[in-house]
């Protein structure tokens, strides 16, 4: 993997905006929540019931909806087409909430938060109550439509590096 550390510009949770969707950014915060460990799609393919044709494989990209071929290139056949598990490959998936820091909240305002998608070998690397900074890609997910029809987003920022702020302290030893 190749890891991006160190972006010049640092975006704050509250400042992130549709102009910043599908762009790299680097955020700051405190994880406040992390789930467990969730096998994801990487390569996904799938068996025609009836033609027994293999379709695929599809990538799946770890943000969006499932891929699901339209039709069989042996049969044409517009599915249902049944996963072929034993060929499917699985990545490790973690969510981590970070939180806006206490000290840079605006007074009055409550701390606002982001979910924060880890893959691969960042799974696990932060633990609820360690500051952090986050480089990674901010993106969207289609969430559910609401009772007034309008298709509803979710924000999350895919990671690409996460580096613990604790750390930078823990360098450098007190002495009398």
């Amino acid at each position: 993997h190749v890891r991006i550390s160190e972006l010049p510009i640092h975006d704050s949770i509250r400042d992130l905006r549709q102009v910043h969707l599908g762009c790299l950014v680097k955020v700051s915060g405190v994880v406040t929540r992390r789930t467990a460990v969730f096998p994801m799609l990487k390569m996904v393919k799938f068996d025609c019931p009836k033609c027994g044709a293999e379709l695929g494989p599809y990538a799946q990209q770890a943000s969006n909806s499932e891929v699901r071929p339209t039709d069989c290139h042996d049969c044409h056949s517009k599915g249902p087409f049944v996963l072929n598990v034993e060929q499917t490959v699985y990545r490790n998936y973690q969510k981590v909430t970070v939180q806006e820091s206490p000290g840079t909240v605006p007074a009055g305002r409550l701390p606002r938060h982001k979910e924060v998608v880890l893959l691969g070998d960042l799974i696990d690397v932060a633990r609820p109550g360690e500051e952090v900074e986050v480089t990674g890609v901010y993106m969207n997910n289609f969430d559910s439509i609401q009772k007034a029809g309008f298709p509803v987003f979710s924000t999350v920022i895919e990671a690409n590096h996460v580096h613990k702020r604790s750390e930078e302290f823990s360098l450098h030893s007190l002495t009398d």
